[in-house]
């Protein structure tokens, strides 16, 4: 086994990762509910 030291790994990778992630689930949850406001306005 190798000597692994607990909090020592660099996750900026991860870190990045994830905040892209939720910056697309963000827009994609803001760009659903505008689609549906508008369909509910028109009447569609």
């Amino acid at each position: 086994m190798s000597d692994h030291k607990p909090g020592s790994m660099d996750i900026r990778a991860q870190e990045k990762t994830f905040a892209g992630f939720i910056k697309w689930v963000t827009w994609g949850a803001l760009i659903s509910i505008l689609v549906l406001v508008f369909m509910a306005l028109s009447n569609a």
